[in-house]
């Protein structure tokens, strides 16, 4: 879109490990990015020691570590998400906390998580691998280079990214970033309070 507009102005937003690109993004293209929205960002590794509070934490240590068994369970989780997402689904939320439980009775969440799992790990698998191998490694050279205000929503008790995360970029960035704390939020709910 900015190729073909290179006097567009955007506000770019990004969301858990989506995070990392919208972040390259507007580091790349700092004359068309006015403004960066992070909503439970997963900050690059290096910035803390964030892994033991990482949900993801099996599969990120299998992309630093053996990568060929994350392309095994990959292949697992796809075949997993043809036969029934539902099953993926229940297993990766078995552990949320209340407010995820109630973002799940939601039929529309539901089937948007069902196909956000289907597209990466069934239909383009390559492009899963090659999203969690550039996530885990070392990208926070970048984080400088981001020149637009930032601004960061994050749940207290989320275990996905977990909120030191959001902290360390807050730390990070070159450019003033506002930090919002929503109070009891987990990953998923933050993202629907979040105000863009």
């Amino acid at each position: 879109m900015l190729a073909n507009a290179p006097d567009a102005q955007v506000t770019l937003v990004g969301f858990s490990i989506g995070a990392m690109a919208a972040i390259r993004l507007a580091a790349m293209r700092p004359e068309n990015v006015s403004r960066l929205v992070l909503i439970s960002p997963a900050a690059p590794l290096s910035l803390g020691d964030f892994l033991p509070d990482m949900a993801g934490r099996p599969v990120f240590e299998l992309a630093r570590k053996a990568p060929v068994l994350l392309h095994i369970l990959t292949g697992f989780q796809g075949l997993i998400v043809r036969i029934s997402p539902k099953i993926l689904i229940n297993m990766l939320f078995a552990k949320c906390g209340p407010s995820e439980k109630e973002l799940l009775k939601d039929a529309a969440f539901r089937d948007a998580l069902a196909q956000g799992l289907v597209g990466s790990l069934a239909r383009k698998p390559k492009g899963y691998l090659a999203f969690v191998s550039a996530y885990v490694a070392d990208w926070s050279d970048v984080l400088p280079d981001v020149k637009c205000p930032v601004v960061l929503w994050h749940g207290t008790k989320d275990t996905w990214s977990p909120p030191a995360m959001s902290e360390a970029l807050v730390d990070a960035f070159s450019e003033p970033a506002a930090l919002n704390l929503v109070e009891d939020g987990e990953h998923y709910s933050t993202l629907a309070q979040a105000v863009l």
